[in-house]
């Protein structure tokens, strides 16, 4: 009986544990726990989800990034349609311009889209970056998506009165030296982007089967519940061991 008390003590808490995890999945459907899900990064993390930190531009002032959602995003609001990936920022005095994957968007000095340059308007595919030098804007492609040089880039100034493009003489290092490159949004736009966009997540069922199951701890936590199975499977022997000496 000794022994029985102390295997009872020791095991208390997981055995209350597993007999309201227990209960929780025989409902499941009712409490809709694989309904509920859960995206914090130490859980994504724990079961080997990656989730790189969300990056955009930072030009004067303002956050330009993409939502994961073909929307271009401007301090937290929709300013225009961006396919993934935003490629570059540039600004000028009358504003500023965002390359998508799927064109140019002319925002003005509010970050409002004025106007989107696409390949239906004359923008070869493959556009590599927007750059700003003196005001004056200038687009890079692969020089394989309009000839057959052997120019590795070709560089075309951008008028964005009359969305035409002629060629720049400019030497590229001159304005890969000017792009500024993305970096890591604020956390306070991290949050926000995250409760935007629909991301890898687990279910609270899903968290509440492997906690019961111990596979949560990988193979000594399957183990561990086995130990906490076997050491029942004595309680109930022990126990009826003292119930019958007592008879």
């Amino acid at each position: 009986m000794l022994w029985h008390r102390r295997l009872g003590l020791s095991t208390f808490v997981v055995l209350i544990f597993l007999a309201i995890s227990g209960f929780a999945l025989n409902h499941s459907p009712g409490l809709k726990l694989n309904q509920i899900n859960l995206s914090s990064n130490w859980l994504l993390d724990w079961y080997g989800f990656e989730v790189p930190l969300a990056e955009g531009f930072q030009v004067d002032g303002k956050w330009f990034y993409q939502d994961g959602n073909k929307a271009l995003l401007v301090d937290g609001h929709n300013a225009a349609s961006c396919t993934a990936p935003l490629i570059a920022v540039a600004q000028t005095t009358d504003g500023f311009f965002a390359l998508c994957s799927n064109g140019l968007n002319l925002l003005n000095r509010d970050a409002q889209l004025i106007e989107q340059f696409g390949a239906i308007d004359g923008l070869p595919p493959n556009t590599q970056a927007v750059t700003v030098l003196d005001n004056k804007i200038y687009l890079t492609f692969d020089s394989t998506t309009i000839d057959s040089t052997n120019i590795d880039a070709v560089i075309m100034e951008f008028n964005a009165h009359s969305l035409e493009l002629k060629p720049a003489q400019i030497a590229p290092q001159t304005l890969k030296d000017m792009r500024q490159a993305a970096m890591p949004l604020p956390e306070s736009l991290q949050k926000t982007l995250k409760e935007q966009s629909s991301g890898p997540s687990i279910s609270l069922e899903t968290l509440i089967l492997d906690l019961h199951s111990g596979r949560f701890f990988g193979q000594f936590g399957v183990l561990f519940i086995d130990l906490i199975g076997l050491l029942v499977c004595i309680l109930s022997i022990t126990g009826l061991m003292g119930w019958i000496k007592r008879r």
